[in-house]
């Protein structure tokens, strides 16, 4: 029994200290939901003649969680899982010309209206503080990669009577599509490139995000976030050569963590 008993201990105390580091692993770790409105526009950096034209309001969903990767409950990894939908309104101050069965259609002052739905994936290290009156205050810096699963542009022409969707069905079209091109405004038969815009946008996006909240406990592990986040954006959102724009956005974030 001597020669068989060693090894079966040394056995036991490897499983029992496995199940002590996945309990505790288990108990640094927080998972729950959000929900959060937010704040989108975009903010050119070439091309003067266009410009951010509105505030669009949006709307973000999904899945949260935070895991504790030291001794201490001040420092945490934080990682969300969300479907966001950030539109963007744009304008071109200027004239755009297109192709139209064998014409040049000038257009001036035309809106663009994206709807544009993300699969985000935020990360971030969690700056948490002590328990301050019945509060515990924390602020979040990282990162967001971003992914288009969905989108739609529709094109408005101001004080024109014409519209790009003139002797067609659509109101509104996928702007990365290859059936989009006869949407586009390709600078009429002469494609003089001052009329020229190719509405083609990226489908990934990198941003920094920094936000800040609260969290307050309601019952047993459960607790109540609540913040705002600034998501800004460092990857060019257009695709046209002649126009740069970075999608930012401020979300109103509240969640449930257990």
């Amino acid at each position: 029994m001597k020669k068989f008993s060693t090894p079966l201990m040394a056995i036991a105390a490897l499983l029992f200290s496995t199940t002590l580091t996945a309990q505790d692993a288990v108990s640094r770790v927080n998972f729950g939901f959000k929900i959060s409105p937010n704040f989108s526009w975009l903010k050119i950096t070439e091309g003067d003649i266009m410009e951010n034209d509105d505030i669009g309001l949006g709307f973000s969903y999904g899945l949260t969680g935070d895991y504790r990767f030291s001794s201490s409950e001040n420092y945490l990894f934080g990682a969300d899982l969300l479907v966001s939908t950030a539109p963007i309104n744009i304008k071109h101050a200027g004239k755009l010309q297109r192709s139209v069965s064998d014409t040049t259609q000038i257009y001036q002052n035309v809106n663009f209206r994206y709807a544009v739905q993300y699969l985000q994936i935020p990360l971030y290290i969690k700056l948490k503080s002590n328990e301050t009156g019945g509060l515990k205050y924390h602020i979040d810096i990282g990162f967001a990669p971003s992914f288009a699963i969905s989108s739609k542009l529709s094109t408005k022409v101001e004080n024109v009577n014409t519209t790009v969707y003139e002797g067609t069905n659509s109101t509104s079209h996928d702007p990365n599509s290859t059936e989009s091109t006869r949407f586009e405004f390709d600078g009429g038969k002469e494609e003089n490139t001052q009329f020229i815009f190719v509405d083609n946008m990226a489908r990934a996006r990198l941003s920094l995000i920094i936000g800040a909240g609260i969290e307050y406990p309601i019952s047993g592990n459960a607790s109540f976030t609540a913040g705002l986040r600034f998501d800004n954006g460092f990857t060019d959102f257009l695709k046209d050569d002649s126009y740069s724009g970075r999608h930012n956005f401020i979300s109103l974030t509240a969640g449930i963590l257990f």
